[in-house]
């Protein structure tokens, strides 16, 4: 599934420690690199959509690890 997705985004995305500290500000920067990939076109519509769910869905992770 990820395999398109820029390896950077990937890299964020998978950064527990900073999810977890700062769960609405990773999770902007995961969706503001996600819309620079899309306006590069280094990503299509699809797989903009993919990041931008993936980022709120971890977002939502980060939230419930903080409790």
């Amino acid at each position: 599934m990820a395999t398109n997705l820029p390896q950077a985004w990937l890299a964020e995305l998978g950064d527990q420690v900073a999810l977890v500290t700062d769960p609405d500000g990773r999770a902007a920067v995961l969706s503001e690199m996600a819309y620079a990939a899309r306006r590069r076109r280094d990503v299509d519509d699809g797989d903009l959509v993919d990041m931008l769910e993936l980022a709120e869905a971890a977002r939502m992770w980060a939230l419930q690890e903080h409790e």
